[in-house]
């Protein structure tokens, strides 16, 4: 069965709301062999269950707030791409991101299949082109 943008939309909405409280069930949204580029590793992480053990001692118990910032859906079959901005605050302090998620079915529940994070550019570092900073 095709995914709908409605069935994308409840799933972010779940998302933010697990990551929000801290909540260990976070992680069940995401595929067994999912990969994830987080901002505070500087390689892959390879499945859900790793990202689990690098993440949950310090995840959990933690209010945060997180802000999905003009999200666009893509949707492929069974497949969705959602890039979005995320704010997220925690202990006071603002980080803003750049963010994929692709999501997929598994069975009969949408899971995170990839996440990508990258922080924004700091407001004084200049743009590339060709591959240098002008």
């Amino acid at each position: 069965m095709a995914l709908s943008e409605p069935d994308v939309t409840a799933f972010l909405k779940t998302f933010v709301s697990t990551y929000e409280k801290g909540d260990a069930s976070f992680f069940d949204l995401f595929a067994g062999d999912a990969s994830v580029f987080s901002v505070s590793v500087p390689t892959r992480i390879d499945g859900a269950e790793e990202y689990r053990r690098g993440y949950e001692e310090q995840f959990q118990g933690k209010n945060r707030r997180a802000q999905i910032l003009s999200p666009e859906i893509r949707i492929a079959g069974d497949v969705a791409v959602v890039t979005y901005h995320n704010r997220v605050a925690l202990d006071n302090q603002s980080t803003n991101l750049r963010s994929t998620l692709v999501l997929s079915r598994v069975g009969k529940d949408l899971k995170i299949v990839h996440l990508h994070n990258s922080p924004l550019a700091s407001p004084g570092v200049s743009a590339t082109r060709g591959g240098r900073r002008t």
